[in-house]
């Protein structure tokens, strides 16, 4: 048993609104709604982690590869 208890929502499950700075562009609002329609991929990442450091390279590629397949990507730092 694990120490800590998931809250991991079920897979599938509908991303809640959100409306979040987007700090790459003047802080406009970023929001869920803005991406009705097409696939969403939402990385939850912390900028000082070691292993988010560790892929960062990984991460900037899949952010540049994806959204030609139709993939938008955000990431969410916490």
């Amino acid at each position: 048993m694990a120490k800590t208890t998931s809250t991991m929502l079920p897979l599938g499950t509908i991303a809640p609104a959100f409306a979040l700075p987007d700090t790459t562009a003047n802080n406009a609002l970023v929001q869920l709604s803005d991406f009705t329609g097409r696939p969403l991929l939402v990385l939850f990442i912390c900028n000082h982690c070691p292993f988010v450091k560790h892929i960062a390279a990984q991460l900037a590629a899949l952010s540049r590869d994806l959204p030609a397949q139709g993939v938008a990507v955000i990431s969410i730092s916490s």
